[in-house]
Formats: C-alpha cells, structure tokens, sequence
C-alpha cells in the first residue's frame, strides 16, 4: 500500500501556475443523439425520405402510421415496426432484427439479418434475410426477393454486414400455423416489385440512381426454394480474390443473356476449409483456393444449364484473369449432390 504523502509522479493535470485542466473523455467527443430522428411515428396520409447519413447505424423505430410511404436509405442496427395500417415502408439495410407487429395492408421492401413478423395480417414482403424469416400469429403473408439499388447501398450493406448473396427469404418458419390453412405464400415468379411500390419522383433519389429493376439490384434475383429445378442443377462457385463479388454478379448477368432458361435459384457467401472443400468438390484441388477467404456459391437449374454455366464462366475467367478462381459442376449425375452438400454447409455455418 502506498504512503498517503508520497510525492510519486507530478500530476500532469496540474498547470506550472496551478491551474487544474481537466481531463477529457472519449464519451465527451460522442456526437449528441437526438432519439426523435430515429422515430417515425404518427403519420397519416404522408411520405418521409431519409437519405444517407440520416440514420448512420443506429436502432429506428416506426410506429402508429397510416396510409403513409416511408422510404429509410441508410444502414441501421435494429428496427421495429409497430401499428401501422396501409403503408410503404422501404428499410435498405438493417444489421440485426427487423420485427414487425400489429400491422395491416403493409408493403415492406427490408434486408436484414432477421425478421420477425407478428400479430399482423396481409403484409407484403420483398425481403433479403441472412437467417430463416419467422413469422408469429400472423396471416395472409406474402414473400418475394428483395430488389432495390442506389449508390450507396452496396456500402450500406458492408456496414451492417450483410452479405447481398446470403438471401433466405423463401425459407420461412411459421411458430403458429393452422391445419388446413396457409398463414403465408411466396408471390407468383411473375410478380414484380415495381406492381407494388413506386419511388419518390425527388431530386433527391435522382442523384442517388435509386431503382427497383431486378437488373440493377444490388441483391440478385433468385427463384427460391419453391421453384422446382427443371433440367440440370449446377453448382458454381466463385473463390475470394477481392473480386469475386464483382466476377459471380458478371457471371449472373451474362448467363441471363447466354441462357435464360437457367435459373438461379440459391446463393451463398461462406468461408470453407479444405476438408469442406473436398466433400463439395470431390477433389483436394481447391483446398488452396478456398483458404483465400469467403467463397460465393451459386445453384443454377434449367435445360443445358452445365454446358451454359462452363462456356459463361470461361468467359468471364478469360476477360478478367482470374482463371483457376472458379468452380462449375461437369457431371450431372453428381452435380445436385454437390448443391445439397455445399448449401447444407453454408447454412450450418450461418447457424453457428
């Protein structure tokens, strides 16, 4: 224990004329938050707009609105949406939960790492989700893919760490459901987002490109679990070299133009060891690419659909140098194996 009157060290807060300066902490720094910017609430017949930067990653709430369009393009954390009746609400990218509840003859276009839907009744969903969506005491629930750019987007959604390839929305858990009844659906392939929500016709949006077409999404249009695989299933698999988000969305949109009967209907972002490599692959010839990071996979299903996927992939391999950087089935007696067996991982791996 030290001596009460021991000298030690001069304080250093302590001026030569005795003056006491005091000290600083990092909380004093913290720009002030005004609570009342991150809640919508109470609107009726209106239409709010909050641009990049607005929300900055923070929690947001949206509660008690009616007949109201509600367009968030920024990054939060968490959101809830509470009694809203009749409205449009676009939430670009949210890090954690996204929960609804009691709400009614909503139209939400959200990417999040989860929902949660309850106690709400003929909702309409254009969703991203990283996990399986959830819905709770709730009906008449209506799923499609999520399809939304502008320019900042693609930012938002690494800074609310959402991967646009790791996209569940067809997946979805009802806690409650009712014998001989359907408390939720997925669209029809031929609906469109746009038969269902239009954006603000603002400068504002014009500078930042904002658009709804599935060809300009920053997250892909896949068919989902209900689409039954028609033809060949192939497995393609783009290996990280920084590029490889850029080189599977030009691999995406070649194949629309080169067969456009073959359909993507999953994608995933994971990270693989070599021993998960040589279960997917059936070779250790990959082990040394998978080590390069994050691997994105995608399931491909139509007529051709191998032969289409091989001739696009070499393509793109050629244009961008990037040969030995992908993987596409070549035998299509075992090619579903390999999907069920890298799409298993994947998810096993979101659940971890």
């Amino acid at each position: 224990m030290g001596c009460l009157f021991h000298k030690g060290r001069q304080n250093s807060n302590v001026t030569k004329k005795g003056e006491v300066k005091l000290e600083g902490y990092s909380w004093d720094k913290r720009k002030t938050v005004n609570l009342k910017d991150y809640i919508i609430e109470s609107i009726e017949d209106g239409e709010v707009l909050k641009m990049p930067g607005a929300v900055n990653g923070q929690q947001f709430v949206i509660q008690n609105c009616k007949n109201t369009s509600i367009f968030v393009f920024d990054h939060a954390n968490t959101v809830t949406v509470d009694d809203c009746i009749n409205c449009k609400i676009i939430l670009a990218a949210v890090k954690g939960s996204i929960f609804l509840r009691d709400c009614k003859e909503c139209l939400c276009v959200v990417a999040c790492g989860q929902f949660r839907a309850r106690d709400c009744r003929k909702v309409d969903i254009f969703l991203c989700c990283t996990t399986q969506p959830i819905i709770e005491s709730s009906s008449s629930i209506h799923f499609g893919c999520y399809q939304l750019f502008y320019n900042e987007l693609e930012e938002h959604f690494q800074q609310a760490g959402l991967s646009v390839f790791n996209n569940n929305w067809s997946s979805i858990h009802d806690f409650t459901p009712i014998e001989g009844e359907h408390n939720w659906c997925l669209f029809p392939d031929t609906i469109k987002i746009q038969d269902y929500v239009s954006l603000p016709a603002s400068q504002e949006l014009q500078r930042l490109s904002a658009s709804l077409l599935a060809e300009r999404s920053v997250v892909p249009h896949t068919w989902g679990l209900h689409k039954t695989p028609s033809g060949e299933s192939c497995l393609v698999a783009f290996f990280s070299d920084g590029q490889q988000v850029q080189r599977a969305k030009a691999f995406i949109n070649a194949l629309k133009i080169e067969n456009p009967y073959c359909l993507l209907l999953l994608s995933k972002e994971a990270r693989m060891q070599g021993v998960d490599a040589e279960h997917v692959f059936r070779t250790d010839s990959y082990n040394a690419a998978v080590q390069r990071g994050l691997v994105v996979g995608l399931h491909y299903s139509g007529p051709n659909c191998i032969h289409s996927c091989q001739k696009v992939a070499v393509s793109i391999a050629t244009a961008t140098g990037s040969t030995g950087l992908v993987y596409v089935s070549t035998n299509p007696k075992i090619s579903q194996k390999q999907v069920d067996s890298f799409f298993n991982f994947a998810n096993m791996q979101l659940i971890a």
